[in-house]
């Protein structure tokens, strides 16, 4: 049975600050991923909010980016294969979007 990933991450930057800081990012994070053997396909913004989907272990996990004025929000759902990783990839998925939020390009 699938696992439905759900992550908010309160900011004060307002919406397109953070929609411009991702996209600045995005390249890096996803050569972040892909060291890790996570394929990553992303698509277009669609007003504040961006699909994803990511291939590991064989398994695909769909998702999206929701930017509020005040928070991102992060869904997932998480095949049945990955789910008992979910604590993991939800620490990794914060460490990640405090990075790409960040001011100063990460390493």
């Amino acid at each position: 049975m699938s696992k439905h990933l759900t992550i908010a991450i309160p900011h004060d930057l307002g919406a397109d600050e953070v929609c411009r800081r991702l996209d600045m990012q995005t390249d890096w994070a996803k050569r972040r991923l892909e060291q890790g053997n996570i394929q990553v396909a992303i698509s277009d913004w669609s007003q504040n909010e961006r699909r994803f989907t990511a291939r590991a272990l064989g398994q695909d996990v769909q998702g999206g980016v929701t930017v509020a004025e005040d928070s991102v929000s992060l869904e997932a759902t998480l095949p049945w294969m990955i789910g008992p990783f979910s604590s993991a990839i939800e620490a990794a998925a914060k460490h990640y979007a405090a990075r790409l939020l960040a001011p100063v390009a990460p390493d």
